[in-house]
């Protein structure tokens, strides 16, 4: 597949995916254009393309893809792609594909995803209201959650041979610089575990307790009880799922479990996304709520068999093929709180 062909789907897929909807405009009757005319071509009649619909098209195009199309070269290709769509859909008209149950399906499916983000927009986001009362209570009500736990920062060599550490360890006691050290080993590819940083060989960054699986607590007590700027007076052995490591360690900084406060950057972020799921799951938990009480739904939970047979369910499989509903019962629910989770993915800060 050549690279124009795969510019042409890649232009094509959005009107696909409205199938016959876009379809049934290239019929067997010729187009009429009101506007510029900027291209035409003849199937079954003469069909032509004005200036104005490629601009109109162009301006509901992504941002990114806009930028593409600013220039005279840029709208030219966008006229030659627009073109050649359209020929291609008028093709697939005459072969009956608009009518092809596969991808009328999939064009049921796609209606309804898009009637499910239109109405959650409507019945959820537009009536979220998020207060700075909100976000300082949720702090308040949560500050356990926003706390820095104690942490260390090292400079580390980790190997797996045991006499090589030895030997590395000997060599910094006699006065050789740790970070050289780590260095000369990234290099040569031996370092491993904490301090394998290809950017910083030997450091860490921040190292708390219980974030390290079974067998390290060698090393964690050594990393919390060496002075501030020293050297561990020895290699660290340590075995993590029958594999040894050897460690040779400084610490460098030694940060004593703090609060966090609200008007910190990252805590503000965290609060404020937090305030505006919960909000978004109220709200919609609360209309799901409304919606059951108006239409007086009724379960028969004692009509559903324990073990439903093998046939019945069968049977219950072809039934759904064979509905016009495309989007099965319980995804219904699903879509719509997936919805206000991309709705939150796109509002919420960096």
């Amino acid at each position: 597949m050549n690279m124009k062909t795969l510019t042409i789907i890649s232009f094509m897929c959005p009107i696909l995916a409205v199938g016959s909807l876009v379809l049934s405009g290239c019929g067997g009757r010729a187009t009429a254009a009101e506007g510029t005319v900027i291209a035409e071509f003849e199937w079954d009649g003469k069909h032509q393309i004005t200036l104005e619909e490629m601009m109109e098209e162009i301006s509901e195009l992504p941002e990114y893809k806009q930028k593409k199309y600013q220039d005279k070269n840029g709208l030219e290709e966008y006229m030659t792609l627009m073109s050649e769509s359209r020929l291609i859909l008028c093709l697939a008209k005459d072969q009956k594909l608009d009518e092809d149950e596969e991808i009328l399906k999939k064009v049921r499916d796609h209606l309804h995803a898009l009637m499910l983000d239109k109405l959650t927009e409507l019945e959820v986001e537009e009536k979220l209201v998020f207060t700075e009362d909100d976000y300082r209570l949720y702090y308040e009500s949560h500050k356990e959650a926003y706390i820095d736990t104690e942490n260390v920062e090292l400079t580390c060599i980790t190997l797996n041979d045991g006499d090589r550490a030895r030997e590395v360890f000997e060599e910094i006691k006699a006065g050789k610089d740790i970070i050289e050290a780590a260095t000369e080993l990234s290099d040569h590819g031996e370092l491993i575990g904490p301090g394998s940083n290809a950017e910083e060989p030997g450091k860490t960054g921040e190292i708390r307790r219980g974030s390290y699986p079974a067998g390290t607590e060698p090393f964690l007590d050594a990393a919390f009880s060496t002075e501030i700027g020293q050297i561990h007076d020895g290699v660290v052995d340590v075995t993590v799922r029958d594999k040894q490591y050897f460690m040779i360690l400084r610490k460098d900084k030694h940060n004593q479990e703090r609060q966090k406060m609200f008007d910190e950057e990252d805590v503000r972020k965290r609060v404020e996304k937090a305030v505006e799921r919960t909000k978004r799951d109220e709200l919609m938990e609360e209309w799901i709520v409304r919606l059951r009480d108006r239409a007086k739904i009724k379960l028969y939970s004692d009509r559903i068999p324990d073990t439903p047979g093998a046939e019945e369910g069968e049977a219950a499989e072809e039934d759904v093929q064979d509905s016009d509903e495309s989007i099965a019962s319980e995804d219904v629910v699903e879509k719509l709180r997936e919805s206000t989770s991309s709705q939150e993915e796109r509002t919420s800060p960096e």
